[in-house]
């Protein structure tokens, strides 16, 4: 493991589609580049255990006690099985430019940020499936569909 790396994600947009995909029909999106989330990991302290940090939302808290449906803990819990791993003693620090609710996928871009950095940590590129599995179960969260 490193001792610290750093992953982002774009916002995206929907420019054809954008109702169409809930019902299961394609949409046509782009990337916002100008905007973005960032995850970083670092090591931590011994015994420190996993803790996410979310300065943007106001939000510090321990994985081990954060609640199974919290979105930020969800994609670190999936994530760190997906790995096979444990949680080490971690301090994940997250933020994001991308507008919260206006349609821009932050949490989507937040969620992956988060799935790269803790792969890129542990020394693995998950694949593109695996990213975007966890990534749709934790939108799921988010959205309640």
């Amino acid at each position: 493991m490193q001792e610290e790396v750093i992953a982002t994600a774009p916002g995206k947009i929907i420019l054809f589609g954008e109702h169409s995909v809930v019902y299961g029909y394609p949409a046509l999106a782009a990337p916002v580049t100008q905007v973005q989330a960032s995850c970083r990991v670092q090591a931590a302290p011994p015994e420190t255990g996993l803790v996410i940090h979310a300065p943007d939302l106001g939000e510090r808290f321990h994985l081990s006690t954060a609640p199974q449906d919290d979105p930020l803990a969800s994609v670190a819990r999936r994530t760190l099985a997906a790995l096979n791993l444990e949680a080490p003693d971690l301090r994940l620090t997250i933020t994001s430019t991308i507008p919260i609710a206006r349609g821009l996928g932050s949490g989507a871009a937040v969620s992956t940020a988060v799935v790269k950095a803790l792969g890129r940590f542990a020394g693995h590129k998950l694949p593109p499936q695996t990213v975007s599995g966890i990534v749709f179960e934790v939108e799921k969260i988010f959205h309640g569909t």
